[in-house]
């Protein structure tokens, strides 16, 4: 079954303390910073989500954006996010998803559990996404702990083989220059084929 997550979006932007300093002074900016906690949350749950943002604070035509598994859409100039909602949430749980609605709006939570999806004020999404940012942080350690051991292990191995491979062509440089000089003073005083390696072999 597939699982959506629907955001009223002002709504969690005039409800979390994390917005406060944003809404009066930039609300772009607040906008782009609920998608990208909100894209995050729904990217390491697995889920699909929309977040909407009514024209109250955007006028013109609807439109719609995407980001990864986020639809962003900015609804018609005099629609409410809640209207959009309720159309949209009722689609979705008539195909057969199970869809969680975040808003605070007494109304439409009401609406929400009338349709048959759930509802989950904007205290409690804060309080589900910071746990959930524990968790991704705690997954994130976990695997830069697991690749820097390997690849502590993957540099050691490879200097380990350098050094052998090192130390075994300066071995065998020795040997040849070793071999090359006693063969050169043999040669001097017996000429060739006079000499003779520990094998028998001339040289």
């Amino acid at each position: 079954m597939k699982e959506w997550l629907v955001v009223d979006g002002y709504n969690v932007i005039n409800s979390w303390q994390d917005f406060r300093k944003f809404r009066e002074e930039n609300l772009e900016h607040a906008r782009e910073l609920l998608k990208e906690k909100l894209a995050e949350y729904i990217a390491f749950k697995g889920y699909s989500g929309i977040v909407v943002f009514d024209a109250q604070e955007v006028q013109g035509v609807a439109s719609f954006e995407k980001n990864g598994a986020l639809e962003i859409v900015f609804t018609n100039e005099g629609e409410t996010a809640d209207s959009w909602i309720e159309r949209r949430v009722y689609d979705l749980v008539k195909s057969g998803s199970s869809v969680f609605v975040v808003t605070s709006d007494y109304a439409e939570q009401l609406n929400v559990l009338g349709s048959g999806a759930y509802r989950i004020s904007a205290r409690e999404f804060r309080e589900e996404y910071l746990l959930t940012k524990k968790q991704i942080a705690q997954r994130s350690e976990r695997l830069a702990r697991g690749l820097g051991r390997n690849e502590l292990g993957g540099r050691l191995q490879e200097h380990i083989l350098d050094h052998f491979a090192a130390q075994y062509l300066k071995i065998d440089a020795d040997i040849t220059m070793e071999y090359n000089e006693k063969a050169d003073r043999c040669r001097k005083f017996l000429g060739n084929g006079g000499c003779a390696n520990e094998y028998g072999n001339a040289i």
